[in-house]
């Protein structure tokens, strides 16, 4: 490890590595993917599909499904403003309600409640660990990190007066600052996160 000090700078930085022990050089363009879980949309759940995505130039865009919103409801023939034009998108086109909790300890009640994101993102890193063929991941140092956009469910859930979940509900199951977190918990990963 080399440390060196630009000018103006007051504390040295830390320089990556060049060379192995031996003095070959590193190459620092290497990078090993060791197992991949995954949803995409277009119905892509392994790598096959998806690399038949990438090689051929597909897109993964369809209409709006009729289980997510009625589309033609919000048109705007009548004048009315916030109408939605567009009438495609890109959306994963399983059935977000539902999954295997035979492998998780979360209670019914938490299952029920839980953002189907945090539940979809629990089964595709049991995936990924399959797909790696990793056994011993349980108590070891292993660091978990999620980058997640929107909040779909926690803002629904907050609409809803009939909403039962309580907050303690809200931070752990509706959060995305929660879902490394529910990750490492279920998984045992003792790592930063």
């Amino acid at each position: 490890m080399e440390f060196r000090l630009d000018r103006g700078q007051t504390t040295p930085e830390r320089s990556p590595r060049t060379s192995h022990s031996d003095g070959k050089p590193i190459d620092q363009s290497l990078i090993a993917i060791c197992g991949i879980g995954l949803r995409l949309p277009g119905g892509i759940r392994n790598t096959g599909d998806f690399w038949d995505l990438l090689v051929n130039g597909k897109d993964a865009r369809g209409p709006v499904p009729s289980t997510r919103y009625n589309i033609d409801g919000f048109n705007d023939d009548l004048g009315g403003k916030d109408g939605i034009k567009t009438r495609h998108g890109y959306f994963l086109d399983e059935d977000l309600s539902t999954i295997d909790t035979s492998f998780f300890s979360m209670s019914r009640r938490e299952v029920e409640n839980c953002d189907p994101q945090q539940r979809q993102l629990l089964e595709v890193v049991k995936e990924c660990l399959d797909d790696a063929g990793e056994v011993n991941y349980r108590d070891q140092l292993v660091g978990c990190y999620v980058g997640t956009f929107g909040e779909d469910w926690l803002h629904i859930t907050s609409k809803e007066p009939l909403y039962q979940g309580g907050f303690g509900m809200i931070a752990t199951g509706n959060g995305d600052l929660m879902l490394a977190n529910r990750i490492s918990y279920e998984y045992d990963l003792k790592g930063p996160r």
